[in-house]
């Protein structure tokens, strides 16, 4: 078996809180397909473990907007 296999995700409560944590510097959504990369955490990984997570990224724009 391997780790997409694993379901439900198992992570530990310091594992779940870095990325709660980092998730806070995601602003779009093309940085959120970056920070799952980053994470090594695939779509259902995210809704499985982070359904709050993945809410959020729903209602995040695209891109990022351009900085001034």
């Amino acid at each position: 078996m391997n780790k997409h296999e694993c379901f439900p995700l198992l992570l530990s409560q310091r594992e779940r809180s870095a990325i709660e944590m980092s998730f806070y510097w995601v602003t779009s959504k093309a940085a959120a397909a970056d920070f799952l990369i980053r994470c090594d955490l695939s779509e259902g990984d995210l809704l499985a473990g982070f359904p709050e997570l993945a809410r959020a990224i729903e209602e995040m724009p695209d891109e990022d907007p351009p900085r001034v």
